[in-house]
């Protein structure tokens, strides 16, 4: 069942075989694991509970209703994570992309994980894609946004490809990062959760998890609070008393968590290592109308500037379309004032690049003295190097396809309208806070191995100092897993279910 904080009114103590910290992709699939394998689960989600007509397609009721929106320290990266029933599932554009095979090699071989061989994996990948309905999407479902970066990438003899997704019987509204109201994404609150709940699980929705107390070598149970629905203030306290407690929360906030409740940690690696895959975006302004906000958002890509490295695992980066309703879109495109009002008149005539980067773990996540989460990243070199490049790339492929105009997201407007005028962004290059640069597929702060003296978790993601306190989400990747991170991440977590299971005597006999 779903329990929501509306009708709570006094402090909450519940037992269960496990409980679960978060309620996205990872922990859904933990959730519907354990209970379906005939154990007693309790989910806590901070965020609400969003579906059907509660998920109105209001830019200004959603954006802050489903995201969880940080900064760096620095401000010049904006960070965005769901924070709802489902999480990034349920606001995500729906790519379902698997881990490449040779980055399992590097986690193997350079980090020591074991059984993470594409072997190994591929009956876990099986698995999450069968129940997502991951499917790819159809030539016919290329909207013109896409269309655009396909043309383009098409004539410049580059590779491309369209996504394969986890949508059935979309609509093409175009809305897909707001939640999807007719039930159409397969979000895990279309199927994961609903068959977590069948078979008894729980589901707090706002309820914040605040401290795992451990005693001993044993993690015994989550304190938190349960919220108010309506204004997100402290309403009364939770406690969940388990033998098994899953961390599920993100790759920000389960390092918070972790050192807030002052985890066993050799290593001294929790919060470090973290991984932003940033990306920035170019527009390119057409004579034509576009209307790039309908249709499937994102459904195209090129990997021609990617390659798996056998020591840093996946390098460069990769060029996808995609575009959004006005709302975000006015946040990023250049300029100011009556010019900036009158280039917004030309959102129907606009495309949009998406440039991902695969960067190192160059960043970290510490407490400040609230406990809240302090997150440094510095771009290395060789990230800007490869961010300028995509950039440039970006812009030749939108002239190639048609564009009159292109448009950089640079602070001070940069708006080019012939190729020989690229080289801009050499000469502007990457500062912090001149350009717009983004972070939705956030990872590490929780490496994995086998050597306690080096990785937070093993290699079955339970943690060195807690042995029944498990990781599962994201934070857990040595390396990029991939150019989107849900697929990898819930394969991750049907493994690390398989592993539980498996040994269940150790946990519950």
């Amino acid at each position: 069942m779903i329990i929501k904080s509306d009708n709570i009114v006094n402090n909450v103590v519940e037992s269960a075989d496990v409980c679960i910290v978060g309620s996205g992709p990872a922990g859904s699939v933990m959730a519907m694991e354990m209970a379906e394998g005939g154990l007693s689960v309790i989910v806590l989600e901070e965020g609400g509970h969003f579906s059907g007509s509660r998920l109105n397609m209001r830019e200004e009721d959603m954006l802050p209703a489903l995201y969880n929106q940080r900064f760096t320290k620095d401000l010049s990266i904006a960070l965005s994570q769901g924070k709802c029933l489902g999480g990034g599932s349920l606001i995500n554009m729906a790519d379902s992309v698997r881990t490449p095979d040779g980055v399992f090699a590097v986690w193997e071989k350079k980090f020591g994980v074991k059984d993470i061989s594409p072997g190994a994996m591929k009956k876990y990948f099986d698995r999450a894609e069968t129940i997502l309905k991951t499917k790819k999407i159809e030539e016919a479902e290329l909207n013109s946004n896409n269309l655009v970066l396909k043309k383009g990438v098409e004539k410049a003899g580059y590779t491309g490809d369209a996504f394969y997704h986890n949508r059935e019987g979309c609509i093409e509204c175009g809305y897909c990062l707001l939640g999807c109201p007719y039930g159409h994404k397969q979000a895990t609150t279309e199927n994961y959760i609903p068959r977590a709940i069948e078979s008894g699980a729980k589901f707090y929705v706002n309820a914040r998890a605040d401290k795992i107390l451990v005693d001993g070598e044993r993690a015994e149970k989550v304190v938190g609070t349960i919220l108010d629905g309506k204004t997100g203030m402290d309403k009364v306290s939770i406690e969940v008393n388990a033998k098994v407690i899953v961390m599920a929360a993100g790759t920000i906030n389960t390092p918070q968590l972790l050192l807030k409740s002052k985890i066993p940690d050799e290593s001294g690696l929790i919060g470090k290592n973290l991984i932003l895959q940033p990306y920035t975006m170019v527009f390119g302004l057409f004579d034509e109308e576009l209307k790039s906000y309908k249709g499937i958002p994102q459904s195209y890509y090129t990997d021609n500037y990617e390659e798996v490295d056998e020591d840093r695992g996946l390098t460069g980066f990769r060029l996808e379309g995609g575009f959004t309703l006005p709302g975000q879109v006015s946040t990023v495109v250049p300029g100011f004032g009556e010019g900036y009002k009158e280039l917004m008149t030309k959102y129907s005539r606009m495309a949009n690049i998406m440039a991902l980067v695969f960067d190192g773990p160059d960043g970290t996540v510490s407490l400040n003295r609230f406990g809240r989460p302090v997150i440094e990243y510095e771009m290395t070199d060789q990230t800007k190097a490869d961010m300028v490049r995509a950039m440039k790339e970006s812009a030749n492929l939108l002239f190639t396809a048609g564009a009159k105009k292109v448009m950089f997201t640079y602070e001070i407007p940069a708006v080019i309208s012939d190729p020989s005028e690229i080289s801009i962004v050499d000469e502007r290059g990457i500062e912090p806070c001149s350009l717009t640069i983004m972070s939705f597929h956030i990872q590490g702060t929780c490496r994995m191995g086998p050597d306690p003296a080096s990785s937070v978790v093993d290699s079955s993601l339970e943690c060195h100092g807690a042995k029944n306190l498990f990781v599962v989400d994201g934070s857990v990747s040595p390396t990029t897993s991939s150019s989107h991170n849900m697929l990898p991440t819930m394969a991750l977590s049907h493994r690390t279910a398989d592993y539980i299971l498996t040994n269940r005597g150790r946990y519950f006999g």
